[in-house]
């Protein structure tokens, strides 16, 4: 029986190219660790890395702190961290913590309705140099 669909016979492939199936054979495909990534994603983590997000933060609260606490209040205070809801607000002495402790309530309200996206629940005044 005559099958036409068979295929041709192979030559027998040289030592030479024996030995490189062989080694060909032996190379695994690691995945690569490149793949595509949004860009959005991309630069969220580097601005995380390098800084500038928290730069960029503190700015803002520096500005809303003035408006906030007022021209007078604002000159002897810094808004410092913002950790869990609660802002860090440096004052350059202990009168001026009292009177930041007197004027809490107004100035955290106003905080709040300038910028909800903080989400700021609480201040806590520390005593510190102010430069």
């Amino acid at each position: 029986m005559n099958d036409s669909r068979r295929q041709p016979a192979r030559e027998p492939l040289s030592a030479s190219e024996q030995e490189e199936h062989w080694h060909l054979s032996q190379i695994r495909q690691r995945p690569s660790r490149l793949s595509a990534k949004p860009i959005g994603s991309v630069v969220r983590r580097l601005m995380a890395q390098s800084g500038y997000g928290q730069t960029q933060v503190s700015q803002q609260l520096a500005e809303l702190w003035q408006s906030a606490a007022g021209d007078a209040l604002a000159g002897l205070t810094r808004p410092g961290k913002l950790s869990r809801g609660v802002l860090l607000v440096l004052v350059s002495d202990s009168a001026t913590l009292q009177e930041l402790t007197f004027q809490k309530r107004k100035i955290l309200s106003k905080l709040q309705q300038a910028a909800p996206q903080f989400n700021i629940r609480d201040l806590k005044p520390r005593v510190e140099r102010i430069d």
